[in-house]
């Protein structure tokens, strides 16, 4: 009777394991590396990163911490120049494991330049609804911080191997309804979800705004350790998994409403999720209940102009055609 139940048992532990989400990234945390690292990413090769499977995706080049750098303290150097936690760039314990990735991904000076991670993955399943989650941490030495942060998957590797410059590429996620990501020192986690259309076979990660489009904050960090004009983030715990379902009821539980800056003089920015490629549109109203407003498109944006519109409190309505997905107010100024 003990052998029976306790047979039972283990098949229900297998079962239950079994029908869990599982991550189909291969090294999601960096742990397995090539070389142990001992300085910045200088080569413009990809697939050149130093950690298995992981490389750069332009030729802007994305760098790998890991914990197995020490060669900086023999020579007497007080912080590893790609340690973890310690290194150039901060202090940060990875979120997951030892190690983790780091990339630019606005420069105030050459605004053009960012860096991307790129990985191959096994293809997707089309029609299938995925969750993408990545956890970042804004370095310590920053000067700038910003919410344009996102995922591109493609079947064909990179876009452009060989840019200097960013991709202007539209991502399958967004991450921009988190608004700015200032915190240095924690993790933030960012998920969005979407319904593959192809087989993809790539993920990239990085940011994928023209600079001008980009909402960039500026403050006074750490201008002594490495470039002072740019925003650069560590990258750990990259997760691709199926959503619990494909319905739009379960994938519509991942929708982010953010609109910002908030209040306003000029215009705004309302941002969400839209993994369907819905048409939505947005209702601008006033105090007294008038349509000031109306914006519509297959977009998980839209960009709200003050033109004439006084000073004063307002209200929005963001819908698609399931109905009313959020309401909100504003102030413009």
């Amino acid at each position: 009777m003990m052998k029976n139940t306790l047979l039972t048992l283990l098949v229900f532990l297998v079962a239950l394991y079994n029908t869990r989400a599982q991550n189909i990234v291969p090294n999601y945390s960096f742990e397995q590396a090539d070389s142990c690292p001992t300085g910045f990413n200088i080569s413009h090769a990809k697939y050149s990163l130093g950690c298995v499977g992981w490389g750069q995706a332009t030729q802007g080049t994305a760098d790998y911490y890991n914990a197995c750098d020490t060669a900086a303290l023999s020579i007497g150097r007080p912080v590893p120049i790609m340690g973890v936690p310690h290194n150039t760039w901060g202090n940060q314990a990875a979120e997951d494991g030892v190690a983790y990735a780091g990339i630019y991904v606005y420069d105030s000076l050459f605004h053009a330049y960012k860096e991307y991670l790129i990985r191959d993955i096994p293809p997707l399943e089309i029609d299938t609804a995925y969750k993408v989650t990545i956890h970042v941490s804004l370095a310590d030495s920053s000067r700038f911080a910003t919410d344009a942060m996102g995922v591109l998957f493609t079947t064909y590797g990179s876009p452009d191997q060989y840019a200097i410059g960013g991709l202007v590429e539209t991502p399958k996620i967004d991450y921009t309804s988190y608004g700015i990501i200032t915190d240095t020192t924690n993790w933030t986690k960012l998920s969005g979800v979407f319904i593959a259309d192809s087989a993809y076979t790539s993920i990239i990660i990085g940011c994928f705004k023209n600079w001008s489009s980009m909402n960039v904050l500026g403050f006074n960090g750490n201008a002594i350790k490495a470039a002072p004009y740019r925003a650069y983030y560590f990258i750990d715990n990259v997760v691709v998994e199926k959503a619990s379902s494909t319905s739009v009821t379960d994938v519509d539980k991942y929708h982010y409403v953010n609109l910002y800056p908030n209040p306003f003089s000029k215009h705004a920015t309302l941002v969400f999720n839209n993994p369907f490629g819905q048409n939505y549109r947005l209702l601008i109203f006033n105090t007294q209940g008038q349509i000031q407003e109306e914006l519509k498109g297959n977009t998980n944006m839209f960009r709200i102009e003050r033109n004439d519109l006084p000073s004063g409190f307002y209200y929005y309505r963001l819908c698609n055609e399931k109905g009313v997905i959020a309401n909100g107010k504003f102030i413009i100024q």
